[in-house]
């Protein structure tokens, strides 16, 4: 990282003082820079690093070829937590009371004797403290048996039931633009309302902690809502290019949007924790972490999740924390509603959040598969061919073919995971989805009713375009019974219809027709019962009365 006259130019003089000690060298000048110079040619002579180690007990030796080990670098945090801590003393209390003969770790041993060097840098993860050894150090050569790297988890056996989510999450997001397009959310405080997230929830065909509101971050990061006049409504253009745009691509689409969202922040839903406040965590860095370190695993074998966090400890425990710091982010664990800070609570909170990663939005994208039914918290995993291909920035070997819809005898529409999305989309227009239990990779259920051909009609679908609409994504399979079903609700559904309003009745046909002719009252009625009495819509009532007294009219509510 640095070289030998560099680092040592950061030291006091106090300190310069204390290395050459240590090392049996004489110091012919009090200049902080000169004594530097010196030093720095001193400790680069061949043999005089071997020489420095010489006598050192077994844990020095083992600290220093970590530290080769790891490239020559390591965060401080990370290497004082297996090495020892360096304690602060400054050039006073270090000349007064001379620390650096008695160390109290390994790491202040190596410290003491101008072996390694702390600076901050930026290697790609966020600037953060690191302790180094200089880049012109003679360096033995390594010790045998020295700490090997740590080793990947091994694989274990299948287990005997699986599940997998395919495109799940695509299916549902499809439901949710569905449920927008029919009924926009009104919003409180710039976010949807929490009546209208209840009924968003009853939209998806699965219902997951944390799910629904996924799905409306990515959504949002897709530019797929918008804000209109106090509510969230969907972009139908946007929408329709994603709908349209094939499975691969759709999957895609949500896993990108996922992989490079700070809008939704992972750490915020773990089950166990509870944040007070936002933390200052970035989500970002926490999925890239493991991503990568997914990405070393073998593609389609299993591993255990507990093996997965002890790897990740082993292997970078700070993969959320550049500067290593476990302070600060006020969370609490969900049971006890205790505060969970320091290193000794990493399992708690780093490696809960790896292992939400995994079995939350990773199985719902569709990237890994998990063991056990939807009942049973997951114990081990593999990656899909789908997540293979993303972490590799490739394709998956195959993919399903489009499948048709289906329409039963009892007029309820089955629609496989792999139904064109589009389809979907246009199907949930006049059908309602059929709630209970379902698992990922079967069909949706979608009933045809009264109902939901009546709220189709009022948003201007004839029963003629949901006929043509199913001939073409059934491949003309319609049963007869439902397409004669059909035809009699487009004759006689609309037979009847209630309003909900009230009726303006006046005294004489003359005064009917006269408010009738003025062109501020005329839109406000509706149709007429008698030549004395018309329909007046329940949301027309307030401006009506308004005008009918700016007219000089008395109007009487009975």
């Amino acid at each position: 990282m640095r070289s030998l006259e560099a680092s040592l130019s950061d030291h006091p003089l106090a300190m310069l003082r204390a290395i050459a000690e240590l090392r049996d060298l004489q110091l012919a000048t009090n200049v902080r820079a000169d004594v530097a110079r010196l030093l720095a040619a001193a400790l680069a002579e061949p043999g005089a690093t071997a020489q420095a180690l010489e006598g050192c007990p077994a844990e020095v030796h083992a600290a220093f070829d970590a530290l080769r080990a790891a490239g020559g670098h390591m965060k401080v945090p990370l290497f004082t937590r297996v090495h020892g801590e360096l304690r602060p003393v400054g050039p006073g209390r270090l000349a007064r009371e001379a620390v650096h003969t008695q160390p109290g770790s390994a790491t202040e041993a190596l410290w003491y004797r101008g072996l390694i060097y702390r600076a901050f840098a930026d290697l790609g993860d966020g600037s953060a403290e690191y302790l180094y050894i200089p880049d012109d150090l003679d360096l033995p050569a390594l010790r045998t048996g020295s700490p090997p790297a740590p080793a990947l988890p091994a694989p274990r056996p299948a287990p005997p039931i699986t599940a997998q989510a395919f495109n799940a999450l695509a299916v549902d997001a499809c439901h949710l633009m569905g449920a927008l397009r029919a009924e926009p959310a009104p919003l409180s405080g710039g976010e949807v309302a929490q009546d209208a997230l209840e009924r968003l929830e009853g939209a998806l065909a699965i219902h997951e902690p944390g799910r629904l509101q996924l799905l409306l971050a990515l959504a949002g990061e897709k530019g797929w809502l918008r804000s209109d006049r106090g509510r969230r409504v969907i972009d139908r253009s946007a929408v329709a290019a994603w709908l349209k745009s094939g499975l691969w691509s759709q999957m895609t689409a949500l896993f990108e949007a996922w992989r490079g969202s700070r809008a939704w922040n992972d750490l915020r839903h773990v089950p166990s924790l509870r944040a007070d406040g936002e933390p200052g965590n970035d989500p970002l860095l926490a999925r890239r972490g493991v991503l990568g370190f997914l990405g070393l695993l073998e593609p389609g074998a299993w591993y255990g999740l507990a093996e997965l966090t002890g790897w990740i400890r082993q292997s970078d425990p700070d993969y959320q924390r550049p500067d290593g710091n476990y302070s600060g982010w006020y969370l609490r664990d969900a049971g006890s509603g205790r505060y969970l800070s320091g290193y000794e609570a990493w399992d708690a909170v780093d490696g809960a959040l790896a292992r939400y990663l995994v079995a939350g939005p990773l199985y719902w994208l569709g990237a890994v598969a998990l063991d056990g039914g939807p009942e049973r918290t997951p114990a081990s995993f593999r990656l899909t061919p789908y997540g293979h291909a993303w972490l590799a920035g490739s394709y998956p070997p195959a993919l399903p073919r489009p499948v048709q819809l289906q329409v039963g005898e009892d007029f309820v529409v089955s629609a496989h995971p792999a139904a064109p999305l589009m389809d979907r989309f246009r199907l949930l227009r006049f059908t309602e989805l059929a709630q209970g239990p379902y698992l990922p990779g079967r069909a949706t259920r979608h009933r045809i009713t009264r109902g939901s051909l009546a709220r189709a009609r009022e948003s201007g679908i004839e029963v003629r375009a949901i006929m043509a609409f199913l001939d073409r994504a059934t491949r003309s399979k319609v049963p007869s019974r439902v397409a004669a079903g059909l035809a009699r609700w487009e004759q006689h559904g609309g037979a009847v219809r209630l309003l909900r309003g009230a009726v303006l009745r006046v005294e004489s046909a003359a005064t009917l027709a006269a408010l009738r002719a003025d062109p501020a009252i005329a839109p406000l009625l509706g149709e007429m019962l008698s030549a004395q009495a018309a329909v007046v819509r329940e949301e027309q009532m307030p401006a009506l009365l308004a005008a009918l007294r700016e007219l000089g009219y008395t109007a009487k509510i009975e």
